[in-house]
């Protein structure tokens, strides 16, 4: 059996990527605009919605689809 820890709505992500950014370690994100996109880094800043990667890409929270293997409900088929 498949068995996959999910969220239920983008802000849900938060204490993930904050922990990513407090401990220097590398995101893997998955974001919707335009289609699925992917994203990896390590995160610069997280402020007014929005993610902000060290390499300028900024991810509204809202586009959040997966972040480190963790899916929003909505995209748990992916």
């Amino acid at each position: 059996m498949d068995i996959r820890v999910t969220v239920s709505h983008p802000e849900a992500f938060l204490p993930i990527l904050q922990e990513c950014l407090a401990n220097r370690q590398p995101a893997s994100i998955i974001y919707e605009q335009q289609g699925l996109q992917r994203a990896e880094g390590c995160i610069q800043s997280i402020d007014q919605g929005r993610v902000w990667l060290e390499d300028g890409q900024s991810i509204a929270l809202e586009q959040l689809v997966a972040v480190n293997g963790v899916f929003i409900d909505s995209y748990a088929q992916c």
